[in-house]
């Protein structure tokens, strides 16, 4: 386990350490969307299904910062590694090919809860959100961060070149997490062309959704509704990592 716990170590310090570029900005913008959404335009929408518009869109901006930071730490970690040729000192160790994949895994969770805890305690000095269901929501945010540390894992193995990682985040999870609900509700867009049935038909929107009940008590979905899916879509991901990593997928090549 020394060599497990070590290469964790390195995941989690390399981005400690370089903390002004990957922890830094996207704590600004959730607390910038905080202030020109929810302080200054949330009073003029009114309240949420029974709660403020400002404390309604902060559980999805705290998922939308666990989720962009899991994912990109193991994708560019894994990415540069290969890159530079120094996926091979990991390869050469003693350490298993599970146990270096889990540990890349788990330097994306530990970047993606740091984050999000650090938006909460924004959020509430911002808005004085408190947390309903406080064990689920912890539940919650550990299970998205492992998703999508494994779909950042999966992508750094895939890309050929530094715009690989760029392209799936801007062109695949930023559509996927902004039509999820994150700002409006179902209610919100019914009848709306085109975005009601993009946001019915986007699994992200049922992740949102349960999250949200999770910290507010109360939503237009079940907690567990998300939760399976996220389960779900993490017990794949993972998955598919050990896998390729097993069969060496662009790891020599």
């Amino acid at each position: 386990m020394i060599g497990f716990l070590t290469l964790l170590k390195r995941e989690i310090m390399r981005f400690l350490k370089d903390a002004i570029d990957t922890i830094a900005p996207p704590t600004i913008s959730v607390i910038l969307f905080l202030l020109i959404f929810g302080v200054g335009l949330g009073s003029r929408l009114g309240d949420v299904h029974g709660v403020p518009y400002i404390q309604f869109m902060t559980p999805g901006l705290l998922l939308l910062a666990i989720v962009r930071n899991a994912f990109l730490n193991p994708a560019y970690s894994l990415f540069q590694a290969r890159w530079y040729g120094n996926i091979a000192d990991f390869l050469v160790s003693p350490l298993s090919v599970e146990q270096i994949a889990l540990a890349i895994l788990l330097g994306g969770v530990a970047r993606g809860l740091v984050v999000g805890a650090l938006v909460l305690v924004a959020a509430w000095l911002l808005t004085g959100i408190t947390v309903a269901q406080p064990m689920w929501a912890l539940g919650y945010a550990l299970a998205v961060a492992v998703a999508f540390a494994g779909v950042g894992c999966i992508v750094g193995l895939w890309t050929r070149g530094w715009e690989g990682v760029g392209a799936i985040d801007t062109f695949v999870l930023d559509p996927l997490v902004m039509l999820g609900g994150v700002f409006y509700s179902l209610e919100m867009v019914r009848g709306v062309p085109l975005i009601e049935p993009l946001t019915a038909l986007n699994p992200f929107t049922y992740i949102t959704e349960g999250f949200r009940a999770a910290m507010l008590g109360e939503a237009e979905a079940h907690v567990l509704t998300g939760l399976v899916l996220t389960l779900a879509l993490g017990v794949i991901c993972v998955g598919v990592v050990i896998a390729l990593f097993r069969v060496g997928y662009h790891l020599k090549a």
